[in-house]
């Protein structure tokens, strides 16, 4: 029978005190070592605390720049025609002559002949009606005679004055005959010149739908065409933008007398070419969708090269075209002095925040000149002002502000 090993025999009392002291020492070792480590951190001196330093707001400014004289009211606006007609038939016939110059940007002179219409039968009807005038007027000639007559055979007492009253209706009926043989007769020679259509103005042409043996009836478009001799460009403007110009209501239209004076600038190959123009009328009527204003600028002789304004090397200046989009410059009245400010720097109420001595805010109500694109003009402020152009959500009085850089001078 083998012999039990050491692995299978009871632990002895001693062995067993042993192994129950070390476990103790190595929980006393480890409570020993927690309790140093909680004690360090509940002993150790804490770091002074102080509040976050508090910092202003960064803003970017502008410095003003201070003007006197006349302000210029821009606006902007398409190239429109003086004056714009339709061609069409007055009457009916077949087309034998079309014009070669009635093609889409064709030009002609005033009262030269575009569309002529088969004239033989107009020709026919005007003969026709000469030749009853002619028979109206011998029966007149006949009637006056025969109560002539009759009056002296009354005289004589050969004839009754019943006689005589019937001879006074035949002439009266044969003056009516004449009178509507002449009418008549007129009527058929303005229809035979209406187979001519003339050119009411010298112009150019927009469009063109008529051809050569086409039939045409009375009403029927031909052609649009349109004046060349100047152009109008209505430009929207504000009640106060008008209230620069120098009294804009009392120009006349037709160029009669010249309204304020203006550029209007066309922007054409990557270059800009500008040409003189001037205030003809206000339009008699506010837009109700945007209560604006529309002042109508013309432009005389567009058909000239435009005057470079900024413009590129080698581009060849063009005429002033109907349908090109124009920004005009019209000049206004003088306003004295007054400063230009960035548009964005204009808050709500009419007022600017400056950026006053030691860099702290200051606001300042002003009075608003104009207001458009970029910038505005703006009375009430001092030459050498800087303005804040940045948005903050809270502003005061005094309030200390940081200065990022300068966004330079206004134009």
């Amino acid at each position: 029978m083998p012999t039990p090993t050491s692995e299978m025999q009871p632990d002895r009392p001693a062995d067993a005190l042993a192994r129950w002291r070390r476990r103790l020492l190595v929980l006393v070792i480890l409570a020993a070592g927690a309790g140093g480590f909680v004690a360090l951190q509940v002993l150790k001196p804490r770091p002074a605390v102080s509040p976050p330093a508090k910092q202003s707001p960064l803003v970017r400014v502008a410095e003003i720049e201070v003007r006197e004289g006349a302000l210029t009211v821009t606006g902007h606006g398409l190239v429109k025609p003086r004056a714009e007609v339709a061609l069409a038939a007055e009457v009916s016939g077949r087309v034998t002559f079309v014009s070669r110059e009635l093609v889409t940007g064709g030009r002609f002179a005033r009262g030269d002949v575009l569309v002529r219409l088969d004239p033989e039968p107009f020709r026919a009807a005007l003969a026709q009606a000469l030749a009853e005038r002619q028979s109206a007027q011998a029966s007149l000639e006949l009637a006056e005679q025969l109560l002539k007559r009759t009056e002296q055979l009354i005289a004589q007492n050969f004839l009754s004055r019943q006689t005589l009253d019937e001879r006074v209706a035949s002439r009266d009926q044969a003056r009516a005959q004449l009178a509507r043989a002449e009418a008549v007769e007129k009527s058929r020679r303005i229809d035979l010149d209406r187979t001519e259509i003339r050119a009411p103005f010298k112009g150019r042409v927009f469009s063109e739908k008529v051809a050569r043996g086409d039939t045409v009836q009375p009403g029927k478009e031909l052609a649009r065409i349109f004046a060349d001799d100047a152009v109008e460009i209505a430009v929207s403007l504000t009640d106060r933008e008008v209230a620069l110009i120098a009294d804009p209501w009392r120009a006349p239209s037709g160029g009669k007398q010249p309204g304020a004076g203006a550029t209007v600038t066309v922007e054409h190959g990557g270059a800009r070419y500008r040409w003189p123009a001037r205030v003809d009328r206000v339009e008699a009527a506010v837009d109700s969708a945007t209560r604006t204003f529309n002042v109508v600028v013309r432009v005389d002789n567009p058909g000239a090269r435009g005057e470079p304004r900024v413009s590129s090397e080698g581009a060849a200046a063009p005429p002033l075209l109907v349908g090109m989009y124009a920004t005009v410059e019209i000049t206004g009245r003088d306003a004295g002095r007054y400063a230009l400010v960035p548009r964005r720097a204009l808050r709500d109420g009419g007022r600017v925040w400056l950026l006053a001595d030691g860099n702290i805010v200051a606001i300042r109500p002003v009075t608003v000149l104009y207001d458009a694109g970029d910038h505005a003009a703006v009375t009430g402020l001092d030459a050498g002002s800087r303005v804040i152009v940045s948005d903050l959500k809270v502003v005061t009085e005094g309030m200390p502000v940081r200065v990022l850089a300068d966004t330079g001078r206004a134009p």
